[in-house]
């Protein structure tokens, strides 16, 4: 990798040498087999469009309760296009086996419908079957099916789940308008009359994978509530990431790379939510790196932008234990030869859980993030958005309103601070999962 600077938002650098200390400090999840691959201009190999990161069922609500003789039809925004498409079901949070009925991908026909357009819709099947059975604890990968993928378009994965579900398997901060049905297999349905509930939410479905001609990789950004989009415009695909994917394609020199948004409302680097009263909250950044980045197809960079929820939730963690946790993450993903950019923490002053001891520990976390050798590139999105006039404060045009999550403007600059020196030569670290492409 070069030693040149880039200069703007961030600084991009040498790898410094991995830090042996941390290394014990990683909870490991479930690896998939996974060989060496190249660049692969054919297409022939996986990489992942679109993604989410499960977590565990909240305390009530329809996350408790699951479905039975339903069907859900979820949103998934592609990042880049393909001409082969695959699905992921998680069900790791599950208690008992999952019944997984047909289930069909299709194009949305607007943003937040669910309706399809017309003649879209396929059948997706499972080791040639028209469902399956998810072991708890376990995920699924569905066979490929040759569909002409768009990037920037909103694909409806429609799911009927006909035995009762138990707490499901879900994503609760989603920023989309998802779609519940009356009892029956939905499925095939363009139209939307059977689709009587909404939810925000995603359930069950974790990633879209796509192969064809032109794919160089994916992307993973791995994150808290400001990576999930919090405060940006519902079904307006507002994320930071969004804006970031919609950048890559617009420039021939990243072209190609997919992008996963592996944010998790309320997660924090070291705890997990199941130590709070919100267990939604998810597996730690150390907890779920394996599972939510490198079983991920064709990952190629890592995006790292965690931590203010460590400073800010109790039991308070401080600076150091921060950093050390984010230096194990860069340590075990450059195991893998997997370059990382670090993003530092943006400001929150104002927000309900702001203390003036979490913003010194805020400060000295990006403090040292701006000049660590742990990582490949810097990405200030601090300094990308905050008040010039107050810098403990967002920026009042990228302030969502909560003083601590930003407006689609602000995610934009979030995008725009992330540097491509990286990436233009994006290798995917790994292939398919596994040769059949399912999580045993």
């Amino acid at each position: 990798m070069s030693g040149r600077r880039v200069r703007a938002a961030a600084r991009y650098r040498h790898r410094g040498p991995l830090a042996a200390a941390v290394a014990g400090a990683l909870l490991s999840g479930v690896l998939l087999g996974a060989a060496p691959a190249t660049a692969d201009p054919n297409g022939t190999e996986w990489a992942g469009t679109w993604g989410t990161a499960p977590a565990p069922a909240a305390p009530d609500g329809v996350s408790r309760a699951g479905f039975a003789d339903r069907t859900v039809r979820m949103v998934a925004h592609t990042s880049i296009g393909g001409d082969e498409v695959r699905l992921r079901l998680s069900h790791a949070h599950g208690t008992a086996p999952l019944v997984l009925g047909r289930v069909t991908v299709g194009l949305a026909e607007a943003p937040g419908s669910a309706a399809a357009v017309p003649g879209s819709l396929r059948q997706v099947t499972f080791g040639g079957a028209p469902g399956t059975t998810v072991a708890a604890g376990a995920q699924t990968v569905s066979d490929p099916l040759p569909y002409p993928v768009p990037a920037g378009a909103d694909l409806l994965v429609s799911v009927y789940l006909p035995a009762p579900t138990g707490p499901v398997t879900w994503h609760w901060l989603a920023q989309q308008t998802n779609h519940v049905s009356e009892p029956g297999d939905h499925t095939g349905d363009a139209g939307t009359g059977a689709f009587t509930g909404a939810e925000t939410s995603w359930f069950f479905l974790t990633g879209v994978d796509v192969r064809g001609a032109g794919i160089r990789g994916t992307v993973v950004a791995l994150g808290d509530s400001q990576t999930d989009g919090g405060g940006s415009t519902p079904d307006g695909n507002g994320r930071w990431t969004d804006a970031f994917a919609r950048r890559l394609a617009a420039t021939p020199a990243t072209r190609g790379i997919g992008v996963l948004n592996k944010g998790l409302g309320g997660n924090r680097v070291l705890r997990d939510g199941a130590e709070t009263d919100r267990p939604q909250r998810g597996t730690s950044a150390l907890g779920r790196l394996d599972r939510d980045v490198l079983d991920q197809s064709g990952v190629c960079a890592v995006v790292l932008y965690e931590g203010i929820n460590d400073l800010q939730l109790a039991p308070y963690a401080g600076a150091e234990e921060v950093l050390a946790g984010l230096r194990t993450l860069a340590a075990r993903l450059h195991e893998r030869g997997t370059p990382v950019v670090v993003g530092t923490l943006t400001p929150f002053k104002d927000s309900p859980l702001w203390t003036a001891e979490a913003e010194t520990e805020r400060m000295a976390v990006n403090a040292a993030l701006r000049t660590a050798p742990e990582f490949d590139a810097v990405a200030d999105f601090d300094a990308a958005v905050r008040d010039p006039a107050d810098p403990q404060r967002v920026r009042a045009a990228y302030d969502s309103g909560d003083h601590i999550h930003l407006t689609d403007a602000g995610y934009r600059a979030v995008a725009d601070a992330v540097p491509t020196a990286p990436l233009t030569s994006c290798d995917p670290a790994t292939s398919a999962p596994s040769p059949d492409g399912r999580t045993p």
